[in-house]
């Protein structure tokens, strides 16, 4: 029996994965929640397409490569236009928005808060966050510096975050456990 790729509904909201009958999806790849994939798209192995509290829209022709890693905060909406190809080991987080024509490079990051006009080219291993205008290409690597000192307050809205993190990994384990048995 050979490995099938693992669609899902969310856990959260319940909602399905809608998928052109036309896509690939490679064995490997995991698509879960509000992920709707247009036609001629194809998702690779070990992708990462997530939507268990927002939405995730990814138009035709895209090329999703092998350990992409899609996702969006709750209640926002990521767009993927059409004829977008995503490089190897690409993260993208939304909310935010991707044109058409647009190249994600290999190892690239894709900040939330994000608008990739159509016809862009962020450079492999580049971190994006913010506008960036068509007939372009943008490339650049971010070094972590110490920029200030932070308070007790920004740690706990860093375990807000958490707390809900652990009470999505209870009932996606809840569901993985009911579909295991």
């Amino acid at each position: 029996m050979s490995e099938k790729p693992r669609i899902m509904k969310s856990p959260v909201t319940e909602t399905e994965p809608k998928i052109h009958p036309s896509v690939f999806i490679a064995p490997s790849a995991t698509i879960i929640g509000d992920v709707e994939i247009d036609e001629n798209t194809n998702v690779w192995f070990n992708v990462v397409i997530r939507a268990e509290a927002g939405k995730i829209r990814i138009g035709k022709n895209c090329s999703i490569q092998e350990s992409v890693v899609i996702h969006t905060e709750p209640g926002t909406e990521l767009t993927i236009g059409d004829n977008v190809l995503m490089g190897h080991c690409a993260m993208v987080h939304g909310p935010g928005e991707i044109g058409n024509n647009v190249m994600i490079g290999i190892s690239a990051t894709v900040l939330q808060g994000h608008k990739i006009e159509d016809n862009v080219i962020i450079a492999a291993g580049a971190v994006a966050r913010g506008k960036y205008e068509s007939m372009a290409m943008y490339a650049g690597k971010v070094k972590a510096e110490k920029i200030k000192d932070i308070r007790k307050s920004n740690i706990r809205t860093h375990m807000t975050g958490i707390t809900f993190y652990v009470e999505n990994g209870r009932k996606f384990k809840a569901v993985l456990d009911k579909e295991n048995k």
